[in-house]
């Protein structure tokens, strides 16, 4: 995320899933300056508190709690209105495979979107139909930048 935020302007996010670190991160002026809004869904009552306590007084943000899959809450949600969506949801592989081929099914042209854990063979194969990938292997959880178009 850090490497991103130097290569690009990043002023729209949705966060599937919010993290203590990719949230705080985005949020992190130093790292995000650009930033003006970060659009997050989570599904787990828990984490969503322990989460928002961290960002309550950050108007940037809103944190949105989803009854079910996250995939299911994208249907009204403009993925074009995003320069960068991260997909880290759900407590297991299948669940986060739905939202992946959820976007891959919009194709999105406008958004970055960065798929977190994609040392999951399950998330490769789904994304495998994004046009322009770049897998980030170095380190252990992997990552993955993709794009329909060039950036």
């Amino acid at each position: 995320l850090v490497g991103l935020a130097r290569s690009v302007t990043v002023r729209s996010v949705l966060e599937l899933g919010c993290g203590q670190y990719s949230t705080l991160t985005f949020l992190n002026r130093d790292v995000f300056p650009d930033l003006q809004s970060l659009e997050s869904y989570e599904n787990d009552p828990r984490w969503a508190a322990f989460v928002k306590a961290s960002i309550d007084t950050d108007s940037r943000s809103t944190l949105n709690l989803v009854d079910g899959l996250i995939a299911d809450s994208l249907a009204q949600t403009n993925l074009e209105a995003y320069d960068l969506i991260l997909v880290d949801d759900s407590e297991n592989a299948d669940d986060r495979t739905k939202t992946i081929r959820t976007i891959v099914e919009r194709r999105p042209l406008r958004p970055i979107v960065v798929l977190h854990d994609f040392e999951v063979p399950a998330y490769a194969r789904v994304a495998r139909s994004f046009r322009h990938r770049y897998s980030f292997r170095v380190f252990n959880p992997n990552s993955d930048v993709s794009r329909w178009h060039r950036l």
